[in-house]
Order: C-alpha cells, then sequence, then structure tokens
C-alpha cells in the first residue's frame, strides 16, 4: 500500500492495525524493541511519517516507549491514558455516586475474597499501620481520607488480579473522590464513624485469621454504613463532582 493509493482506510489506520495485529499474533512482546521506521514503512508501503505518527500514538497510549538513541520498545503501561480517557468520559456522562458505589461494593467484594489467598504478610503489616494511624484524633480530614483510600487500595492490590487492579487504577479519581466525599460527610455523625472504624478492623483481622465469612461480613458492613449515609442526602448531593 502507498500512501497515495485510494484506500478505504486512512494510512494511519492501516499502519495501526500491522502493530495490533504483530503485538495479538505475539510476535511483539512486552520489552522487545520495533524494527526501525524505514524498515516498517517499506514493508508496508507507506511514508515514514505515517509510521511515525502510529508510533507517537501508541506512545501516549502507554504501549511503546521511546529511547533516545536507542529505539522503540514494546511496554505496557496504559493507566496514565486510560485514566484520562475515562475521567473525561465519567464527567461526560454525569455518573452519580450511587453508581460509585455499586462499583465499588462489586470491586471490593471480589478484592477481599481474592486477598483471603494472597494478601502477603508486609501487606498485613502495612494495613495495620494504616488503622493505626487512621485512628489519631489529630488528623484533618484530607489526612484521613488519604490513608482510607491507601487502606482500599492495599486491599485492591492484594488480591493479586491484575485485571482487577487495572480497572481500578483507571477509575481511581472517581474512586478517590467518593471516598474522600463520603469519610467527611460518616466522619460528622459520631455512631457512622465508629462503625466505620470498627469494619475497616473488623476487615483487617479478617485477612490476618484469613476468615473469609467474617471478610466478607466486615466489608457487607463497611458498605452498610456507607449506603445510610448516601441514603441520607439530598438527591442533588448524588452527583459526582470535580
Amino acid at each position: 500500500m502507498n500512501d497515495s493509493k485510494t484506500d478505504t482506510r486512512k494510512t494511519y489506520e492501516y499502519v495501526y492495525e500491522y502493530f495490533s495485529d504483530q503485538i495479538l499474533s505475539g510476535k511483539l512482546k512486552i520489552h522487545d524493541k520495533i524494527p526501525p521506521e524505514r524498515d516498517i514503512a517499506q514493508e508496508l508501503g507507506v511514508s515514514r511519517n505515517s509510521v511515525r505518527e502510529v508510533l507517537h500514538i501508541l506512545e501516549i497510549n502507554g504501549l511503546i516507549e521511546c529511547l533516545q538513541g536507542s529505539g522503540n520498545y514494546v511496554r505496557c503501561d496504559p493507566q496514565e491514558y486510560m485514566m484520562k480517557s475515562v475521567h473525561l468520559m465519567i464527567s461526560l456522562l454525569n455518573i452519580r455516586y450511587t453508581e460509585v458505589f455499586d462499583l465499588r461494593y462489586a470491586y471490593e467484594m471480589t478484592a477481599i475474597k481474592l486477598a483471603m489467598d494472597h494478601i502477603s504478610s508486609l501487606e498485613l503489616e502495612q494495613m495495620h499501620d494504616i488503622l493505626v494511624r487512621m485512628d489519631d484524633k489529630s488528623l484533618t480530614a484530607r489526612e484521613s481520607a488519604e490513608l482510607d483510600i491507601a487502606f482500599h487500595n492495599k486491599l485492591l492490590n492484594a488480591s493479586g488480579n491484575r485485571l482487577l487492579i487495572l480497572y481500578t487504577q483507571m477509575i481511581s479519581n472517581l474512586m478517590d473522590q467518593f471516598i474522600k466525599d463520603f469519610r467527611a460527610k460518616i466522619l460528622m455523625n459520631p455512631d457512622r464513624a465508629r462503625a466505620l472504624r470498627s469494619a475497616h478492623w473488623e476487615i483487617y483481622r479478617a485477612l490476618s485469621a484469613g476468615d473469609k465469612d467474617g471478610g466478607r461480613a466486615a466489608m457487607e458492613e463497611h458498605f452498610r454504613v456507607v449506603k445510610e449515609e448516601m441514603d441520607s442526602l439530598d438527591p442533588e448531593e448524588l452527583n459526582h463532582k470535580e
């Protein structure tokens, strides 16, 4: 194919499909060096500019790494680009916090089940340290929320499921904002604040003991407290805000 020839596809789409086929077929794997632009251009019968354009797109997407003086290499680090894209789509769709709640519930109930079999002693120690710090009465609301986020991220990472971790990273901005907003509201209610604190500690204790039923019950209680707070709000307050 030549750039000057008529084709139903744009040239860059043709080149993009070439790279897609190379990866999907296993011909290109993580850390493999990509052939020089001129070689690819000659093989496909397109201009080097077309190849360069696609390589740039792949680099932005986190699938290609350009090392100055060395060449282009395959990598797999798409989180930053995907996070930005998903964040924009979430804003356009006017996602509500009730939807975030449902997704968090599904993700974290799955995560705690998997973490029972995969969590390490170091991860348990780190979760314990986070909980101890969360009990500090002198914390600001922001500091408290950051620790809450860290606790749940530890749990998700302990699941050992790379897809679960990847998808939660993609929507981390949304998830984090949810935690920040609702933790601040819950802490203003002493009864709910105590219940939330207890649920976090019970999640940790269940993980430490490998108690699957206890872990599921503790996570259910955690989300019961959040749902109770959510149900108490005016519908307008449930719209996700930046």
